[in-house]
């Protein structure tokens, strides 16, 4: 079994494409109800049908595919890990996603408006 942070977001199609093009996989869609995206590295990722908000959800069985993304949750916040934030920067205007550059990470919002830390590491 794999923790697993559950996400909740307006639109579950919305969602996994943005957590698709943040390099998780998608393992299993099941439309109206969740969304189950795995990373390369730590907890799974579960979305539900919501107004936005993350917290820890239940264990579920670790799924065969992985992405090539590293996952964490620090002070209720995502967190993706990369390997170069400039190569991120790269990846994430050729998809179109907006973010804020700070000092040593970039920070994105999902379509729940739920942040998401983009650090290297």
């Amino acid at each position: 079994m794999r923790e697993t942070l559950l996400v909740y977001v307006p639109d579950l199609g919305q969602g996994a494409s943005f957590y698709q093009a943040l390099g998780l996989f998608l393992e299993e869609l099941i439309p109206g109800k969740e969304a189950l995206l795995a990373p390369m590295e730590g907890p799974l990722l579960l979305l539900k049908p919501g107004g936005g908000g993350v917290e820890k959800g239940p264990s579920r069985p670790r799924p065969e595919g992985q992405g090539f993304a590293r996952l964490s949750w620090e002070e209720g916040r995502l967190v993706l890990w990369v390997e170069s934030l400039d190569h991120e920067k790269l990846r994430l205007a050729k998809y179109g996603l907006a973010f804020r550059e700070a000092e040593d990470f970039l920070l994105l919002f999902d379509p729940g408006e739920n942040p998401v830390l983009v650090r290297e590491g």
